[in-house]
Order: structure tokens, then sequence, then C-alpha cells
């Protein structure tokens, strides 16, 4: 449905997990002529000990996906959203019309690829309860997808992400308290705090952009404790800049 897919890692039934999902698609979801959530799960023959894709069987997991997936969406009525790769199996999941043609469409997929087992199902899910609640990222999962999308847009411009440089950060606060208790607490981290306005933006909040001289190729351990702690003052983290180092 769109050109905006992405991956993450996060932890499903206590086990390693990662979703790969169009992300677009929640932009116009829930789509009223697909109402049922489908799936169809695949046993993984070469697994990682952790349950997890291995290398060794990542083409043939890739051309499974590819022309399994083409297969059951080629009429429009079944849409793919997503997928989920955890404890030795990988799980697609389509939004459809009807769950006998999704069955037979399926099933006749899977036969290009007779060395997996493999179970499907369906159920009513209205209000894409499954996308959003399951395979949607978190505000902290999404907050990884955009680091990475930076990293790859400093590396296309030919950066050398191992050299350290002064990185920007941008955080919102609800009140003055917290911009103070927070730029006090990024000061101790060895941040400098470049600008604390007084002045509330249109939604009522404070900013505080700050800066310190970091590896970007070490950016999630720098960002992930500054979004918990805003996030944990009532504020939201809005995103890391810097120059590029070749």
């Amino acid at each position: 449905m769109s050109d905006d897919w992405d991956f993450y890692p996060l932890r499903v039934d206590d086990q390693p997990a990662s979703i790969f999902l169009d992300l677009g698609i929640a932009k116009i979801a829930p789509i009223k002529s697909h109402l049922k959530m489908a799936y169809l799960r695949i046993q993984m023959r070469k697994p990682r000990k952790d349950g997890l894709s291995s290398q060794n069987e990542f083409d043939t997991l890739i051309a499974l996906e590819d022309q399994v997936t083409a297969k059951i969406i080629l009429d429009g009525a079944n849409l793919f959203v997503g997928r989920n790769t955890s404890s030795g199996n990988r799980d697609f999941y389509f939004y459809i019309r009807d769950s006998n043609r999704f069955e037979d469409l399926a099933r006749d997929a899977m036969g290009d690829f007779p060395t997996y087992q493999f179970e499907t199902g369906a159920r009513e899910d209205p209000d894409w309860q499954t996308y959003f609640e399951f395979l949607y990222p978190s505000d902290r999962s999404m907050q990884l997808i955009m680091n990475r999308r930076v990293l790859q847009q400093l590396e296309q411009n030919g950066d050398n992400l191992a050299n350290e440089r002064l990185i920007d950060h941008l955080v919102f606060l609800p009140n003055f308290e917290s911009q103070m208790v927070f730029a006090t607490g990024i000061t101790d981290a060895k941040f400098i705090v470049d600008d604390a306005p007084k002045e509330v933006n249109g939604n009522g909040q404070l900013s505080v952009l700050f800066s310190r001289i970091d590896c970007p190729e070490q950016i999630d351990a720098v960002v992930l404790p500054l979004f918990d702690r805003v996030t944990d003052l009532g504020g939201n983290y809005d995103g890391w800049g810097c120059e590029i180092a070749p």
C-alpha cells in the first residue's frame, strides 16, 4: 500500500523478535473494505538458537516472502501489512475481505515451497487492532527507526559514522519545572544546554536544545536514555542532528 516499510527489534512472549511492517498504511487504516485480519505462519527450517532467522536461510525466506505475498495480494482482496519473526516462526499478517479466498490463495502460494510447514487463520478485526497494537512500533521503537534513518542519510552523504562530532538534540517539556529538571540532568551527563527559552510554543511546551560530542554509530545508546527521561517528565524527544564527517 505504501513505500514506507521498516523494521524494529522487540520481544514477543519474552522472546527476541523482529517486526517488519508497512508504516505508511497507518495513515489510512482501518480500511473499511478489509476488516478481517488473517495470518500465514511458516515454520523456519534453520532458525537461530534465539528463534530469529539465520543467515543460512535468508535468501530462501526472502524469496518465499516475495513470491507468496505477491500471489496472496494479486487481486486486491488481501492487503499485506507486516510480518513478525520470533520463536522459530515467521508470521505474515494481512487484512482481507474473504477468509475462504485468503485460505485458497495462501495454500496455493505455499505450494511453491513444499518443504515448509505452515498454518493459516483469520478473525474479525474492524479496528485493525492487530496492526496498531501488535505490529505498529511503540514511540520508543519508532525512535530507533528514526535513528537508523538518520544514520542511513548520513552514510549516503559520505559520512563516517565512527567519527566523533558535536551532535545536537531537541526536546519539549510540558512546564517550567520539568524543563529545569531535564536541563539539570543533562548537564550532569556532560551535555551543554544551548538554549532553554521560557516562551512556550504553539502546543504550550517549553524546549531544550542541547549538544555533546558523541559518535553517531553509538547514537541509540545516547538517545534512548534521553528519550526515557523526557518521557518520564511528560515531554517528548524531537530528534537529533549533526554535520557530516567524512
